[in-house]
């Protein structure tokens, strides 16, 4: 089970974020992955942001979109997630195989982005950190599996817990090329802290154990361009994402031919995205955006280790045909700004399709059961903005979907 808990870094969750990783084949099959742009506003708005990109998230949206800013700005911003735990227990029935899962998650509280913002002249740099993810929880699965005579029906247990963080420090700079076309880029430094127990047991006899406690380190960047007219503005950006490297070690209490015991190596490549946006404003009133997101999920292959679930023991990665599909991920969003008094009010709403992300087996004698393709999560969104003066602006939104909830808080301080 070398990678057991590695595709929990990937919840969203968190994240806008950008994480993760393969893991034990069967156990988080289900889990999703999200790259959602950082911000209330964005958030609010379907994660719609590459096409806008004109607050200080464009750091992680769009770099070229840091020269719309023209004076000195902080922007903070908090998140809470709550997930489903009926989402992460799930039940398999084959002949002669059950399943059962009494997974938890625990509710996400993050500080996830703040960033300082400095313009001077044709240029503006940025610097910025960013909470990608903050996972802690527990995995309790049973498999119950018909063996035959004289064995009958075997329990088959896979216990285990994990507290992982991932937080990337980022160095920004936009430049304008022309009064309406501007480029940028991000350079990302990432960091992984990561522990994580695994014991695998038949009935009350534990098999193998896995134990990782690591940290690393690794570089990452993104590019991007916009341009920006008076009703229109359409943005691209390229981002190429860290890899990471956790050393672990695996225990074998039954010296089995089928283990692995010893030290093993966790890769953790991080899937690159590329975004297409734009932003329509047909008055100063009304502002609609959308995206367009290439996810690069296959990534999530590199370094596959099959064979450590129960249901692979002593398969090798072409006895079963695992794959993880691409994804095309839609963001659609809209702001509609109205006065209380002298205090502008925005109303947003907006909606984005997730990629399922997911280890899966197109055919297989049971295992394209065991390991289904997963489906595309809808989101829906919603939030409000408020500007008290030249000076602060406070958002939030609410992220709805089947797996997690979340809600954003952000605001900004200009100079």
């Amino acid at each position: 089970m070398r990678k057991l808990f590695l595709l929990f870094t990937c919840l969203l969750f968190v994240f806008a974020a950008d994480v993760f990783a393969i893991t034990d084949e069967e156990i988080f099959r289900i889990f999703q992955f999200s790259f959602v742009n950082p911000g209330a506003r964005a958030g609010a708005m379907g994660g719609a942001f590459v096409g806008l990109a004109d607050d200080a998230t464009a750091a992680e949206a769009n770099p070229a979109g840091l020269t719309i800013l023209t004076k000195p700005e902080v922007s903070v911003e908090y998140r809470h997630t709550k997930f489903d735990s009926d989402r992460l227990n799930v039940f398999n029935s084959l002949p002669g195989l059950a399943q059962q899962s009494q997974n938890t998650i625990e509710d996400l509280d993050q500080p996830s982005f703040l960033a300082f913002v400095y313009p001077f002249g044709r240029s503006t740099v940025a610097f910025s950190r960013q909470e990608v993810t903050r996972t802690k929880g527990q995995v309790d699965e049973d498999y119950f599996i018909n063996l035959g005579p004289p064995f009958g029906i075997t329990e088959f247990l896979t216990t285990g817990s994990i507290d992982e963080k991932i937080v990337n420090y980022n160095f920004s700079l936009g430049a304008k090329l022309s009064d309406h076309f501007s480029v940028g880029a991000t350079g990302r430094y990432s960091r992984i802290d990561f522990k994580a127990d695994v014991a695998n047991a038949i009935g009350p006899v534990v098999f193998s154990q896995t134990n990782t406690d690591d940290t690393d380190n690794a570089f990452a960047w993104n590019i991007g361009a916009l341009y920006s007219g008076s009703h229109f503005s359409a943005g691209v950006v390229y981002k190429r994402n860290p890899k990471f490297e956790l050393q672990g070690v695996e225990t074998d209490a039954i010296q089995s031919p089928v283990l692995h015991p010893g030290p093993f190596t966790n890769v953790l490549k991080v899937p690159d995205t590329f975004g297409l946006g734009i932003s329509v404003k047909p008055n100063d009133a009304i502002t609609v955006v959308s995206d367009l997101v290439r996810v690069e999920y296959s990534d999530l292959l590199e370094g596959l280790l099959v064979g450590r679930n129960v249901l692979t023991l002593g398969l090798q990665p072409g006895d079963v045909p695992f794959d993880i599909a691409d994804a095309w991920e839609f963001h659609i969003g809209s702001e509609f700004v109205v006065f209380a008094g002298k205090v502008p009010v925005a109303l947003r709403v907006g909606y984005y399709r997730q990629g399922p992300g997911n280890l899966f087996v197109d055919a297989g004698i049971g295992f394209d059961t065991i390991f289904p393709k997963g489906e595309y999560q809808n989101h829906f969104t919603m939030g409000n903005g408020f500007v008290f003066g030249p000076h602060f602006q406070v958002d939030w939104a609410l992220d709805l979907a089947n797996l997690s909830d979340s809600f954003i808080l952000s605001s900004v301080v200009r100079f």
